[in-house]
């Protein structure tokens, strides 16, 4: 398989659906209601409704776009409709789909300044004002504003229990179909929408700080922006902690786990990523000897596996030779690259080369 075959294969790992899209569980109600800007905002402005916006920072509405829908809620011309869940037990909200238009509204009834762009088929009181020159400003800016607050917007309410696990998958499932249009989201772009929490943090925080996994992601075939390299790091926990369970449904494995994941403890979670940051530190040693070589994916979440469950007999004392070695031989066995070749996702794929991973590095 050539290399654009391979990064191909692997970039599908990061967008595929549930294989096996759950049925609708049964206490899980949707409904129709509508809403105004106004209450929109109050909302989010007191924390009842979250939103996710660095989930989309790579395909977010542009001023011009955002200026534009701002002239059409003036306008009253028709609004799609947005789709929320609500967690009927804690009355929290979540954007499932509506994120640009929500962000749009926050930004113009925001306390910020917002400059809305000069554009000549938008209101002429509108093109280059600010949101609190409107606010402000005279009878007619009150009023354009005013039509903004009191407008209304259809609103698609999946009513749910954000504890329990089969109403989450079911989340994810719509999330992954309403979405499915334009610049289709990333899996873990959903997570961080609907598994939000300490754990999600961490994961975001870890991607972002830590030197040594910013090395080590260089160094992965394709790309890995839009919450990719932060799945890595969920596959590497969620495959070092629970590889037993892995049936060869990749998305709800992880969706699995990272649900599990939420519901710990800070400590636990701690003690998670303290485990990682070591494993992407002797990740970057064992790669060593490669220079500045790219790596297929599978081979550097294998390593990653193999180094993560050996912890406990790797210590800072183990010479970066000895990780090299065990690097080395992970991949020469004959086994470890056939698993690697085709079917990566596949259960037994996975097995063969996280028990081959597992081996290299064992005492």
């Amino acid at each position: 398989m050539s290399q654009e075959k391979e990064i191909a294969v692997q970039e599908a790992t990061f967008v595929q659906e549930d294989s096996e899209p759950p049925v609708p569980p049964q206490d899980v109600v949707a409904y129709n209601e509508l809403r105004s800007c106004a209450d929109l905002f109050r909302m989010y402005r007191n924390k009842k409704l979250e939103i996710q916006p660095d989930f989309q920072r790579d395909v977010v509405w542009k001023q011009d776009d955002q200026s534009r829908f701002i002239d059409s809620l003036v306008k009253q011309l028709p609004i799609p409709s947005m789709c929320f869940s609500l967690d009927y037990k804690t009355q929290q909200w979540k954007v499932i789909d509506g994120l640009q238009r929500m962000s749009s509204i926050i930004r113009f009834l925001g306390d910020a300044p917002w400059k809305l762009s000069d554009l000549s088929d938008i209101h002429p009181r509108l093109r280059s004002a600010t949101n609190n020159s409107l606010r402000d400003g005279d009878e007619e800016q009150k009023k354009l504003y005013a039509l903004v607050e009191d407008v209304s917007i259809p609103v698609t309410v999946i009513r749910c229990d954000y504890s329990q696990p089969s109403h989450m998958l079911y989340l994810f499932t719509i999330f992954h179909r309403l979405n499915s249009g334009g610049v289709r989201l990333t899996n873990q772009e959903i997570r961080n929408c609907i598994y939000s929490g300490y754990f999600n943090n961490l994961l975001k925080s870890f991607d972002k700080s830590n030197a040594d996994w910013i090395a080590v992601k260089k160094r992965i075939w394709g790309s890995l922006d839009r919450f990719r390299s932060i799945e890595v790091l969920l596959r590497v926990l969620a495959l070092s902690e629970e590889r037993a369970k892995y049936d060869g449904n990749l998305a709800r494995f992880l969706n699995d786990f990272m649900h599990r994941s939420t519901g710990k403890s800070n400590d636990e979670s701690d003690a998670l990523l303290d485990q990682l940051k070591k494993t992407v530190f002797y990740t970057r040693q064992a790669l060593g000897k490669e220079g500045r070589r790219k790596l297929p994916l599978v081979l550097v979440e294998a390593l990653m596996v193999g180094l993560y469950s050996n912890l406990s007999s790797i210590t800072n004392s183990s010479s970066p030779g000895a990780l090299q070695a065990g690097y080395a031989k992970m991949v020469g066995d004959a086994s470890f690259s056939e698993s690697a070749r085709y079917a990566v996702t596949s259960v037994d794929n996975v097995r063969t080369r996280l028990i081959v991973a597992v081996k290299a590095f064992s005492a």
